[in-house]
């Protein structure tokens, strides 16, 4: 299988329509704008369609405590503010 094959689709609006429980495409265009207002990916403006990994992270922050790992700040350490630390402690300053 080719590597572009392996990649997703962008959703249609019918499919995203569905995955939200409404019946039609019709049902989630009066919603539209509120779905998008609450930070929904917006459709490209060509294709009228939604990455399917942007809209999955959406659904899954709207539950932040069942998916806690999307919310939390990153645990990477800042490397200015550890060399300025190390630096410090090298020259004795250290608090």
């Amino acid at each position: 299988m080719a590597r572009a094959e392996m990649l997703m689709p962008d959703l249609k609006l019918s499919t995203v329509a569905r995955l939200l429980g409404f019946a039609s495409e019709r049902e989630l265009a009066g919603l539209l704008d509120e779905y998008l207002a609450r930070g929904m990916p917006a459709p490209d403006p060509i294709t009228r369609r939604i990455d399917p990994v942007a809209f999955e992270r959406w659904r899954r922050l709207r539950a932040p405590h069942l998916f806690p790992e999307l919310c939390e700040t990153s645990a990477a350490l800042d490397p200015r503010r550890l060399w300025a630390e190390r630096r410090a402690a090298w020259r004795g300053d250290a608090a």
